[in-house]
C-alpha cells in the first residue's frame, strides 16, 4: 500500500492546484464583470467583498489593508505569502508537495507544477494593475488544465491517482458551494429585480465555467435552474454532486486499511452525501433555505476531509505524538498549514540570497 505521506503530498499537490486555479476564475470573472457592469468608486467595495466572502478571508484581510478596493483584492488574493488561499501560497504548496513525492510522479507532471511556480515567481517582481493581470490569471488556468491533463496521462490508475482525484473534487465542491452561496441572498424566482442580480447569477456561471454549458438547457438566467445546475448535475464537471459522486468512487477503489478505527468512515460519509445529493430536488433546498443548505454542506465536505486525512495518513507511519508541544494532529489543516510554513520560510530564504 502506498505510504501514508505520499498518499497525503498527492492529495495536498492537487487540491493546492484546484485552490489555486479557482482564485485565478474567481479573480479573472469578477474583474470582467466589474468592468462590464461599469461600477463606479462609490460600488467598488460591495462589488470585491463577495470575493473574500467565497474564500472565507475576510478577518485577515483586514488585518493587512484598510479597505476593500479592486487592488488590494487582488493583491491579496494572487500574492500575498501571509494569505493560505493566494494563488502565491496554493501553488507554493502544491510544488512543495510535488517535490516530496518527485519519484513518485510523472517528469511531465512535476515540470507542469514547476511552471506554474516560476510563472507567479516572475509576476511577483512586477507592479501590476488589477486589469494587466487578466493575462496571468488566464495563464494560471491553462496551467491548472495542463497539470490536470498530465495528470490523467501519466499516472497509473492507482492509489496516487485515488489521492489526486479526492483532492481536487474535494476542493472543487467546496469552492462550487461557495460561490453559490454568495447568490443566496439573490431573488431565485424570475420576474422584476435589479439589473446587477442578473449580471451577479450570469458571474456566477462564468466564475464555474458553467456558462456556456448552462445555455445549451437554458436559453435564460432562471436563478433556480442555475443552482439546480450547479449543484444537482449528475454530469457537469464542477457541479457539487459530480464531484461527491467522483470523491466516493476513489475512496472505494482504495483498499481499507486494517488497523484504522475509524477505516469504513470516509466511505459512509461520501457514499451517504453522495445519495442525498442523488435524490434531493431543488426545491426542497430552496425550502429549507439555501445558505442554511449550503452551510450544512460545507461542513459535511470538512469532515469527510478530516476522515479522509485520520484514515488514510494519520493512522500509519506517523511517529506518537508527543503531546508536551500542545500541537494537535488530529486536525487535517494543521500537519499541512505547517508544511506550508516551512516552504514558505525556504522560499524566502531562497529570495535573499
Amino acid at each position: 500500500m502506498m505510504l501514508s505521506r505520499v498518499a497525503d503530498s498527492i492529495y495536498w499537490m492537487a487540491r493546492s492546484i484546484e485552490r489555486a486555479e479557482n482564485a485565478a476564475r474567481l479573480l479573472l470573472v469578477n474583474q470582467q464583470l466589474f468592468l462590464d457592469a461599469g461600477a463606479g468608486d462609490e460600488g467598488e467595495e460591495q462589488f470585491w467583498q463577495h470575493i473574500l466572502l467565497v474564500t472565507g478571508d475576510q478577518d485577515l484581510f483586514f488585518e493587512k489593508y484598510k479597505r476593500i478596493t479592486a487592488a488590494s483584492v487582488a493583491q491579496f488574493l494572487t500574492f500575498d505569502a501571509a494569505n493560505d488561499n493566494s494563488i502565491f501560497s496554493s501553488i507554493l504548496s502544491a510544488r512543495e508537495n510535488a517535490r516530496v513525492v518527485r519519484d513518485q510522479i510523472s517528469e511531465e507532471l512535476w515540470q507542469s507544477v514547476n511552471s506554474l511556480y516560476w510563472l507567479v515567481q516572475e509576476n511577483m517582481r512586477q507592479s501590476h494593475a488589477v486589469e494587466t493581470l487578466l493575462d496571468f490569471y488566464e495563464r494560471v488556468l491553462r496551467g491548472s488544465y495542463l497539470f490536470q491533463g498530465i495528470a490523467r496521462s501519466t499516472m497509473p490508475r492507482a492509489e496516487g491517482s485515488m489521492f489526486l482525484a479526492m483532492g481536487t473534487y474535494i476542493e472543487r465542491a467546496d469552492k462550487t458551494s461557495r460561490l453559490i452561496d454568495t447568490c443566496s441572498a439573490l431573488p431565485v424566482e424570475t420576474g422584476q429585480y435589479a439589473q446587477s442580480h442578473l449580471l451577479r447569477w450570469g458571474s456566477l456561471l462564468h466564475s464555474c465555467s458553467a456558462y456556456d454549458t448552462f445555455h445549451e438547457m437554458c436559453s435564460q438566467l432562471e436563478p433556480k435552474k442555475i443552482v439546480q445546475f450547479l449543484l444537482l448535475s449528475p454530469n457537469f464537471p464542477r457541479s457539487v454532486r459530480y464531484c461527491v459522486t467522483e470523491v466516493e468512487q476513489a475512496l472505494r477503489s482504495l483498499p481499507t486499511p486494517t488497523n484504522a478505527a475509524s477505516a469504513h468512515e470516509p466511505k459512509r460519509l461520501a457514499g451517504r452525501l453522495r445519495a442525498e445529493l442523488d435524490f434531493v430536488t431543488v426545491d426542497e433546498i430552496l425550502a429549507q433555505g439555501l445558505h442554511a443548505f449550503i452551510d450544512s454542506l460545507q461542513n459535511r465536505l470538512n469532515v469527510l476531509g478530516k476522515g479522509i486525512f485520520e484514515t488514510f495518513v494519520l493512522y500509519a507511519d506517523l511517529l506518537p505524538i508527543d503531546t508536551s508541544t500542545n500541537r494537535n494532529y488530529t486536525f487535517a489543516g494543521a500537519w499541512h498549514a505547517e508544511n506550508n510554513q516551512m516552504a514558505l520560510a525556504q522560499h524566502q530564504q531562497q529570495q535573499q540570497q
